[in-house]
């Protein structure tokens, strides 16, 4: 095909085309793109649009240009695609000649800090956006984002669709009196005749490629160079060059970038190949998301797709696990360093990024050691710590990393459909072997906690229908032994009975383990701290600790141990003699193993089943810093408003491990299932995008997310309700549904983030004559969510359930009688999250509540149900709740407490933390009101195991003893042996 000309049009030249053009096909949706490569600043006219319609048309092999229309920076539009053929817009989401969407794309990267929406170019979309919608007579909700259809960021993270649709809607308003129209608007102005001419040729060129060629249903805009495409992606499964003498091939030319530079596009290209977890559950919150709908694409789209391209020969899919010490973020790091080079040597990775918080918690722990100076202490700390963090929750700890892995293959249930999320994926690689059979070789490689998971997804998947795993290989495994042997090993071997044909474990010799140490805190590797310290059984043996495969002969025998050697189970040592080949690995710390090319190389050998000497694409091992040295604060995702201002650089001071009853005990996240055997849910709610731009916030959604991810850090199941999602009606379906589903035993928690208001009392049970009001993303119709709303709600909820409310709004609290005024002077980016009831809201609500039912009455006038929970608020009646620098002043406060530590703390502990946050002038102070009792209630604990003892009493209460000494004494004695040391 000869290179076309594309015509350049403006706005009102579109509109009167789309009038004109003779369409054969009938439009049901708009589809909104971004280029994402080119961004704005490098487009260059035609030559542009060109280089898009050969990328398309000769590396896609497509019959066209992708989309319909391009929007310019400018705000020109440039034509496309014959209007009456679908377009390449999203897999299984094109149409077909007789019906489908309107697809145009829009010149830019808008992810967040990159290009800015706005202009021209934005006005243009508007109204491409409007035209098509009328002359279709589609609701606005026909627009449809490409990231509603695939797992990208286009058309680009800092675009949001109830912002697009209000804004939508402002233009309309704008453009009804210069069009002639009325809001609702029929008809579109026709432009000057003298440019009757341009619209006539502009059509005639849009019938230039109808050849009758139609892209398949799949066909969406994939560019692994990023030059053209939007969202660009790895290279096709099984691709790869002829440089595997070097190792190093195009698949990843360019270095991993920080964690902090991840961008949209870059999550977007992992998306086909991690799984992120949260508490064992999908995560709907943090750096990237996992939903049912992204794995069944994995399983349904993807993976098949690698069964084509592979040519007959079987599939080789590897499930990688991450360990314990690692962040969400660094978990997504390793994953974007690692898919390309599996994908480079033909195997298709699948990354289990799961969500343990174990790092952030053990830091806790560790940062309260007794400091030392002069001769190594190492000896002397090490059991000092292990005393420390055993008698401090360790064991709590640990056991709910371990209770995540647990939880991630718990089968669905009414309360929760689709269970756990290793689960979900197990039963879609079951159906998936089932229908190929043999076509599928599976592999697992867990890092240190990576394997107490593995132990746990590699029998559920088999039972769920897969194939048996082909290698399951371990580095520095932190799997106990005993649940090695009760769940792996009677599944090891070639029987149908069997899960895994062969076994290998990575681990470090003795020497190094106890060479190793964690940021120079504790003197020794991970392993003996969960060896000595973490596990219930004190010193339980752990399958990557030397000692304890030697010394059980269960092990010496499955590895050949000092006997023959065993082909199906083997340990290679580190640091081996050997930096090549099957048995290499060159690991001198905990954490090296993953990024130790040495390693992984190895690991590749097995999973492809080569020799030392046959080629492979080597990892790209760029060696580091080991990360023993790693600060512990590096393996946090801590927010930038809730960096933690300790502990500082290590000093030659001497500090003293005290307690009194002002010091409370390092955060011990509590299990998800709590000892009551009770659930831990939780709803956060935050709303920034209101439909009227005067209400509109800065700093919500920030909120919810953030508590979100808190609360998923201490057990809880989260749900988010954001902006246009957090309806009236979806507040309290959801408020509604986590009550009506509640039991006793279980711990609820409702955290909302938006405006606040009051009205008038319409139904005389307040004896202010007021009624105050969270304001949902609708409230401007009336639609207000009242305290009796709440109260009715909260009357339902059984006895025995804890549950708990963190408000973030004004009139919050009792709530406040006293309008903050706009007059109320507040520094530069602070805002009040106060909503001013208007006579129309006023007039709008009391319709609203008219067409109610008659609500079901509390007990009489002035007699409401006694109070049932526990409800912490952003400030007092007379005070403004304030948002600055992207999140509420509470919610910062609050969750800054929840990362330090809440182990043991109760309700006014609590209270008075965030009392003194905010300091003694503070512009607002938050308010706690609960039952006469519960103040001494532990906070986030089932009410049955509710004491009434402070952190002393509890930390006692951990009873046993040291060589006969009470366990607190005996931590003071030798904390007071190593000061008086450190002086000599």
């Amino acid at each position: 095909m000869a290179t076309p000309t594309f015509k350049r049009v403006s706005l009102a030249q579109f509109q009167q085309i789309i009038k004109q053009f003779a369409f054969t096909r009938a439009i049901d949706e708009v589809h909104m793109h971004h280029t994402w490569r080119p961004r704005r600043q490098d487009f260059r006219g035609h030559e542009t649009i060109v280089g898009m319609w050969r990328h398309h048309t000769q590396t896609n092999g497509w019959a066209d240009i992708a989309q319909h229309v391009t929007i310019d920076p400018e705000g020109f539009i440039w034509l496309g695609r014959n209007w009456n053929t679908p377009p390449a817009s999203a897999a299984g989401h094109n149409g077909t000649r007789n019906q489908g969407p309107f697809m145009f794309e829009m010149i830019g990267d808008f992810d967040a800090g990159v290009d800015l929406f706005d202009g021209p170019q934005k006005e243009t979309t508007l109204g491409v956006i409007d035209a098509v919608l009328r002359h279709f007579n589609l609701p606005d909700r026909a627009l449809r984002f490409h990231n509603m259809m695939s797992s990208k960021s286009c058309p680009g993270g800092a675009i949001r669709y109830p912002q697009l649709l209000a804004d939508l809607a402002d233009y309309r308003l704008r453009h009804a009196k210069d069009e002639g129209l009325s809001p609702q608007g029929r008809a579109i102005r026709p432009f000057p005749t003298e440019s009757g001419f341009i619209v006539e040729e502009a059509i005639q060129s849009l019938h230039r490629s109808d050849m009758g060629l139609t892209e398949s249903a799949d066909a969406e805009p994939h560019d692994g160079n990023g030059a053209h495409g939007h969202d660009g992606g790895y290279p096709t499964y099984g691709a790869r060059t002829d440089g595997a003498a070097n190792g190093h091939t195009s698949a990843f030319e360019s270095p991993v970038r920080p964690r902090d530079s991840l961008s949209s596009a870059d999550l977007a290209r992992l998306r086909p190949h991690v799984v992120n977890l949260t508490a064992g559950r999908f995560s709907h919150n943090g750096m990237m998301t996992t939903t049912p709908e992204d794995v069944d694409a994995i399983f349904g789209d993807h993976l098949p797709r690698a069964l084509r391209e592979a040519g007959g020969q079987p599939v080789k899919i590897l499930f990688f696990s991450h360990g314990g010490l690692v962040s969400e973020s660094t978990g997504l790091k390793i994953a974007a360093l690692q898919i390309p080079w599996w994908l480079s040597n033909g195997v298709y990775p699948i990354h289990f990024v799961w969500e343990t918080g174990l790092f952030h918690s053990i830091a806790q722990l560790l940062q309260r050691r007794p400091s030392t100076r002069g001769l190594d202490p190492r000896d002397l700390t090490d059991p000092v710590l292990e005393q420390i963090a055993r008698r401090l929750g360790g064991i709590n700890i640990w056991g709910a990393m371990k209770t995540n892995a647990q939880r991630s293959v718990d089968p669905p249930t009414n309360a929760n459909p689709t269970g756990g999320g290793a689960h979900y994926v197990a039963k879609k690689l079951g159906a998936l072997c089932d229908d190929h059979p043999g076509k599928f070789e599976l592999h697992a490689v867990g890092h240190s906690a990576g394997s107490i998971f593995h132990a746990h997804f590699v029998p559920t998947a088999r039972q769920l229908g897969a194939s048996r795993f082909k290698s399951l290989q371990f580095l520095a495994p932190a799997l106990a032994v005993d649940i090695f042997k009760e769940r792996l090993l009677p599944l090891i071997g070639n029987g149908s009975q069997h899960a895994v044909e062969d076994l290998a474990v990575f681990t470090m010799t003795r020497e190094y383990e106890r060479k190793d140490h964690c940021a120079r805190i504790y003197g020794k590797s991970l392993l003996y701290l969960i060896h000595h310290a973490l596990e219930e059984r004190f010193d339980a043996p752990l399958l990557g600790l030397e000692d304890s495969l030697r010394d059980d002969p269960d092990l010496r025998r499955l590895f050949g141990l000092g006997t023959t050697t065993n082909d199906a189970a083997r340990i290679i040592w580190s640091p081996s003699p050997d930096s090549t080949g099957r048995y290499a690995s060159r690991a001198t710390a905990h954490g090296d193993f993953d990024n130790d090319g040495a390693t992984m190389n190895s690991l590749l050998r097995r999973v492809l089943s080569k020799n030392d000497i046959d080629p492979i694409v080597d990892f790209p091992a760029a060696r580091g810093p080991s990360t023993a040295e790693w600060s512990w604060l590096d393996e946090i995702d801590w927010p930038d408003i809730l960096l933690p201002s300790g502990p500082q650089k290590q000093t030659h001071t001497t500090e003293m491990v005290t307690y009194n009853d002002s010091w409370t005990p390092a955060l011990s996240p509590p299990k998800a299932v709590s000892s009551t055997g009770g659930r831990r849910v939780a709803l956060c709610v935050g709303i920034d995008a209101y439909p009227d731009p005067d209400d509109q916030l800065a700093g919500c959604v920030n909120d919810a997310q953030l508590w979100g991810q808190a609360l998923g850090n201490l057990g809880f199941e989260t749900a988010l309700l954001l902006d246009g999602g957090a309806s009236r009606a979806a507040i309290e379906q959801s408020l509604r549904r986590l009550i009506g589903n509640s039991r006793p035993g279980d711990v609820l928690v409702f955290h909302y983030s938006g405006h606040g208001t009051q009205v008038d009392d319409w139904d005389g049970d307040e004896d202010d004559g007021f009624d105050e009001a969270l304001c949902p993303f609708d409230f401007r119709t009336g639609a207000l969510f009242l305290d009796d709303d709440i109260a009715r709600l909260l009357a339902d909820l059984p006895q025995g359930v804890n549950m708990t409310l963190f408000i973030d709004s004004c009139h919050s609290g009792t709530v406040t009688r006293f309008a903050v005024g706009p007059g109320a002077r507040l520094p530069p980016g602070t805002r009040a999250r106060y909503a001013k009831a208007t006579d129309e809201l006023r007039k709008a609500n009391r319709r609203f509540r008219a067409a109610l039912r008659a609500p079901r009455a509390l007990n009489g006038r002035g007699e409401q149900s006694p109070m049932n929970h526990t409800k912490f608020s952003a400030c007092r009646d007379d005070q403004q709740a304030l948002e600055s620098n992207g999140n509420g002043e509470f919610t910062r406060r609050a969750l800054r407490i929840l990362q330090e530590s809440v182990a043991g703390m109760n309700h006014a502990q609590f209270q008075a933390r965030l009392e003194k946050s905010f300091g003694p002038n503070s512009r607002q102070n938050p308010r706690l009101d609960c039952p006469r009792g519960i103040e001494t209630h532990l906070l986030l604990q089932p009410l049955a195991d509710a004491v009434q003892a402070g952190p002393i009493r509890q930390i006692r209460e951990l009873d046993t003893t040291v060589q006969g000494v009470p366990s607190m004494e005996a931590i003071q004695l030798m904390s007071r042996a190593i000061h008086v040391l450190a002086q000599h």
